[in-house]
């Protein structure tokens, strides 16, 4: 880190001096922009505040007193042309993280028309949700860093041609991509418990299909449908053995027959774990999606709902009478609303998010001819522990991250809950912005390892940005927020965060 320190002040100190060069050229030079970004974290209590710490793509810690600071360089699509590419990099130092130092994006894009291939770690938002005010995903959340991927498809709503005149959308993509936290769970895990499992080098699937109705400049309504899957396959088993030389490994096959049964789920070969061979290769899950959006002058209203599923019984809504305990297998999901007021500076969007994932199937397993049933243990798995990368949950973060268990662990313990969020966000003036994010939630613990009581989480965040116009590309944001819970403590603490961005030459 003390190498790494010098050498991006430097950058940062080259590259503000070549923004201030002026060219007339149309070159590749002109198109690059860069990104210079730093915070500074200061709190009191067990932890980093929640909400300093959430949805920012794993740039936190949980251990008080952090900062970090990064420098990126970027070139965005050009949006003018059918064929186009685009390409980043961002280094990271920083102080009190898991790492001292790390490429946080490093990535490589083309794009030609509505289709598009992405190479590399790269930040990547929720489905369908606000990126500064939602909670997140219950699938996919900016939580954790990065999972470095080869992805192809439609990113936005590309409309069908020949196809009532505009009034049919779809967007949908497939990537494949590996874990990059190994070096982190080496070191974590050495004082985790005997007979701990964890799994090293996990290989991920991700295919999502959208359909949209509606044509925006002919009617305010259109409607929603989507469908996330993911899949975990690969990697190396791990068994924690205290004492010992090494732990005991199993390497899980990834022949190309597990990328395709990543791609089709299916049953795991012979060579592959007892519960794969069961049931699905690797540990598959993924949400449904449904959402209407009313567009008037004035206002906008958008309605969403988002159903999280483990296997059948929730993919599916699989349910027969002769179910020991009746359920509705769409019960648990995310209920939510955002309402935008582009006339209103003051206050611009109103997010409100219900989530509720108590009953996950029902509390009994049922085997039997048909399709498991209960008990889905929402982000778990036997194998590859959690929905989780550098100890950050990829999901929703009201799912507490295994970082926030008392001992390592690579597994979520509080993943039965029900959360109320809430999120407002404005611009009193041109050159300020301000959010306010307010999350209460009850947990419930697992159905395997349930709270003795159920625990309550109170999380608060206020934050306000400043980018002067006499100072052009420059935004100094502060944040203060707190918690309080059991589970995660009673925490106080404020950021400071300094960002510049601007081009390397002046067009």
């Amino acid at each position: 880190m003390k190498r790494l320190l010098p050498t991006l002040l430097l950058t940062w100190l080259a590259l503000s001096s070549l923004h201030a060069q002026d060219t007339s050229s149309a070159s590749e030079w002109a198109k690059l922009r860069y990104t210079l970004h730093t915070d500074i974290v200061a709190s009191t209590g067990q932890h980093t505040p929640f909400w300093l710490v959430s949805n920012r793509h794993g740039r936190s810690s949980l251990t008080q007193g952090n900062g970090q600071l990064s420098v990126g360089l970027f070139r965005d699509f050009d949006t003018s042309r059918r064929f186009t590419w685009a390409y980043g990099a961002e280094l990271t130092a920083a102080y009190h993280h898991l790492a001292p130092r790390y490429i946080h994006q490093l990535y490589a894009d083309l794009k030609y028309g509505c289709w598009e291939l992405s190479l590399g770690s790269k930040e990547r938002w929720s489905e369908g949700k606000h990126r500064t005010l939602s909670g997140g995903g219950l699938t996919f959340a900016p939580n954790a860093r990065p999972i470095p991927q080869v992805r192809f498809g439609i990113n936005d709503y590309a409309i069908v041609p020949w196809l009532f005149d505009g009034w049919v959308q779809v967007k949908g993509h497939l990537s494949y991509g590996r874990y990059t936290d190994k070096p982190f769970l080496l070191s974590h895990m050495t004082d985790a418990p005997r007979n701990t499992h964890y799994t090293l080098d996990i290989l991920f699937h991700e295919k999502t299909a959208f359909l949209k109705i509606g044509n925006e400049s002919k009617h305010p309504l259109s409607a929603e449908i989507g469908l996330e899957m993911y899949s975990q396959f690969g990697g190396t088993f791990m068994i924690k053995r205290p004492g010992m030389a090494d732990s005991v490994r199993h390497r899980i096959p990834h022949t190309y027959r597990e990328y395709l049964k990543a791609l089709i789920p299916m049953e795991g070969g012979s060579d592959a774990p007892a519960s794969d061979q069961q049931n699905i290769n690797g540990n598959v899950f993924g949400s449904w999606h449904l959402a209407a959006t009313y567009r008037a002058s004035s206002w906008h209203l958008r309605l969403y709902y988002e159903h999280f599923y483990e296997d059948h019984s929730g993919l599916l809504g699989y349910h027969k009478p002769s179910h020991t305990i009746a359920y509705f297998p769409w019960h648990d999901g995310l209920y939510a609303f955002e309402l935008t007021l582009p006339h209103s500076p003051l206050l611009r969007t109103v997010v409100y998010e219900f989530i509720t994932s108590r009953m996950q199937s029902g509390p009994i397993l049922k085997y039997g001819e048909d399709p498991m049933v209960g008990k889905d243990s929402f982000y778990n798995n036997s194998i590859y522990q959690s929905w989780q990368h550098w100890g950050m949950a990829v999901c929703n973060p009201h799912h507490l991250s295994p970082l926030y268990a008392e001992r390592p662990t690579q597994r979520m313990s509080h993943t039965r809950l029900r959360s109320h969020h809430i999120g407002l966000g404005g611009s009193p003036t041109p050159q300020t912005d301000y959010r306010l994010l307010c999350s209460w939630t009850r947990h419930w613990g697992t159905y395997d390892d349930p709270l003795p009581e159920p625990q309550t989480q109170l999380s608060l965040m206020a934050e306000l940005s400043y980018a002067p116009t006499t100072w052009s590309g420059w935004q100094l944001t502060g944040a203060i927020a707190l918690d309080r819970s059991p589970l995660i403590g009673n925490n106080t603490g404020a950021m400071l965060t300094l960002r510049h961005q601007g081009h390397l030459i002046k067009q």
